[in-house]
């Protein structure tokens, strides 16, 4: 086929289509095919035979794609005795007759597949039907295709889907029997209309493709072209509005305020710090004057003569301590070398056992003298 160009293309190159249109219309045929002798008898003739040739080859390949379709497909209907012998008479059709070697071998191979044709031959009758249906799907699928009208049985088929819910309030009212009429009657007349032919058809169908190529397609193009064009100029000025935005939030004017307002704020905290340690220094010079130091550093010598006199007084308690028996006393003082022979415990607990046995003797003469 001649490749569709687009109407706009032809409109801006005036002489690309003239060479067009004569190409499409005077030279050549749609499956570029020449005219130029189409006019001829012979010509003729020979293109019908060989339009028949092809329609012979057609019908071959279309009977052994069925025959393949049967043996192969898990849901035929096909008898499942059967399944082998279609499966292998299916791929020796299938197989050109120059791979079978020369002959002698083609005869041998026949003669080995005589059982398998034989029985084939046997079960065709039967077979027959399942290929006949298959044959009828496949022109039903093909009508339906090639039908591009609406359906006459539905003539408010648009209205419906404009009005939803009065398609369903119609559907409640209508009773199954009134809907079981209606099928009935469509199913009569469309067995008694006249079925346009098949080809007809399916060539009405590729010349409305072709024109929806040819002029509603490059259209759509377009259009979708302008579309995407204007989605981009969208997305350009959404991007130069993020980028204005987000260059005046980092370096507008705002942005520069507050730079500066914390930038003053900085420098009058560092001032503040100065004159705070200006303050420092002065009190320090009021405070702490010649006479200040002078008296402080008296003070100072006061003390140390102070701490010297309360660690002699300390020690002289310690000695005290000692004599009276405390032990860690008399332990620091025996480690720095001071002894003495007779402590005051010594003396009291000398003292203490006198007593005692003084008040024993008393007791004793008391008892005797009873």
């Amino acid at each position: 086929m001649i490749p569709p160009c687009d109407p706009s293309i032809l409109e801006q190159n005036p002489k690309f289509k003239r060479l067009y249109e004569n190409l499409t219309v005077n030279l050549l045929n749609s499956d570029c095919s020449t005219r130029a002798y189409s006019a001829e008898p012979t010509r003729a003739a020979i293109a019908e035979d060989l339009k028949q040739c092809q329609i012979q080859d057609n019908k071959k390949r279309i009977k052994l794609g069925l025959l393949k379709q049967l043996a192969f497909a898990s849901d035929s209907e096909v008898p499942h005795d059967c399944h082998d012998n279609l499966a292998i008479i299916s791929l020796y059709l299938e197989t050109p007759t120059i791979a079978i070697e020369p002959e002698p071998t083609h005869r041998q191979c026949l003669s080995l597949l005589a059982p398998e044709i034989e029985t084939f031959y046997k079960n065709l009758p039967s077979l027959s039907l399942h290929l006949s249906t298959l044959i009828s799907d496949a022109i039903a699928d093909l009508r339906a295709i090639s039908n591009t009208d609406t359906n006459p049985d539905l003539p408010n088929a648009q209205d419906a889907s404009q009005n939803p819910s009065r398609m369903i309030s119609t559907a409640r009212v209508t009773s199954n029997h009134y809907i079981r009429s209606r099928e009935r009657d469509r199913r009569v007349r469309t067995s008694m209309a006249p079925v346009p032919p098949l080809a007809s058809q399916l060539r009405e169908r590729v010349r409305n493709l072709r024109r929806v190529q040819l002029s509603e397609l490059p259209a759509a193009r377009r259009e979708m072209a302008a579309t995407a064009a204007a989605l981009l100029a969208v997305q350009t000025l959404v991007l130069e509005r993020m980028v204005v935005i987000l260059e005046r939030a980092k370096h507008g004017a705002l942005a520069r305020a507050t730079k500066a307002k914390a930038e003053h704020l900085a420098t009058v905290s560092q001032g503040i710090e100065g004159k705070l340690e200006v303050t420092k220094l002065e009190i320090a010079a009021m405070l702490y004057t010649p006479e200040t130091l002078a008296a402080l550093g008296r003070y100072q010598s006061h003390l140390q003569d102070a701490r010297m006199k309360l660690d002699d007084r300390r020690n002289l308690a310690r000695k005290e301590l000692s004599r009276y028996g405390d032990v860690e006393e008399s332990e620091e003082l025996s480690d720095r070398g001071v002894s003495d022979g007779g402590t005051l415990v010594e003396i009291a607990r000398r003292y203490g056992n006198l007593l005692r046995e003084v008040e024993m003797v008393k007791m004793e003469i008391a008892r005797i003298g009873e």
